[in-house]
Parts: structure tokens; sequence; C-alpha cells
């Protein structure tokens, strides 16, 4: 039996990162579904489980890298956006965060200067804030 699945697996995509997402997030909607009884939740989670399995056996496996290789770059998009929020946080007393008016670039300031003039390093911009 094990031999029969390995032959027929053979040239097969087979599992990644998104696929592992989209099998967590299945479970998830239909564990949501049991909770509020909503179906609609029920369809989405089998649709991500379908979803899940076609890619697993899907024999195009450019396009399923390239798939794969999308979701990584929204992945660590998310990631660094968290991260930075998440560093900001930990620094807010140290800090205070500001945005350019202009070119909409985050600058950090030390906090307990006062007034402030603050030049922008991207465009130039000079704004004044208080620390």
């Amino acid at each position: 039996m094990k031999e029969k699945f390995r032959q027929f697996m053979i040239g097969r995509y087979g599992t990644d990162g998104l696929n592992q997402f989209l099998s967590i997030a299945s479970i998830v909607m239909l564990l949501i579904s049991l909770l509020t009884r909503v179906t609609l939740f029920t369809w989405v989670g089998v649709v991500l489980l379908v979803l899940c399995y076609y890619r697993s056996l899907s024999r195009n496996i450019g396009k399923r890298t390239e798939e794969n290789y999308k979701y990584y770059a929204i992945k660590d998009r998310v990631d660094n956006k968290f991260r930075g929020l998440k560093d900001q946080w930990a620094n807010r007393k140290i800090y205070h965060y500001y945005r350019c008016p202009k070119c909409r670039q985050k600058l950090r300031v030390p906090r307990g200067r006062g007034r402030i003039q603050i030049s922008c390093p991207r465009c130039g911009t000079q704004f004044i804030k208080k620390s």
C-alpha cells in the first residue's frame, strides 16, 4: 500500500508553506462553523481544504511553486509590519515615532528633548514636533 501511494505521488507537487496555511485556515473555519452554526464558514473551510488537496496533487509544479513564492512574499511583508510595530511598542518609552508630512517616511525621535525640528532623511522636509 505504501509503495502504491509512493508511485501515485511521483511527479506531483506535494505540500509547502501555502498548503500548510490553507489546511490550518480550513480547520479554523470549520471550527468556527461548529461554534457559530453559520454555514458560510463551513463552505469556506471546505473550499480551502479542496484547494489544499488540489495543490498537493497537482502536476503543474512550476505554477504551484510560483503561488508559494507569492504567498511567502505576502507573509514576509505582514511579518515585517508586525515586527516593526512590536519594536515600536518595545521602544515607546525611549522614542517618539512620527511620519514625514511630505513622503510619509517613519521617523524615530528621542523622547524628552522638548520641541525639536525634525529633518526627513529621505526628502529633506523639516517640521517641528514635541519629542
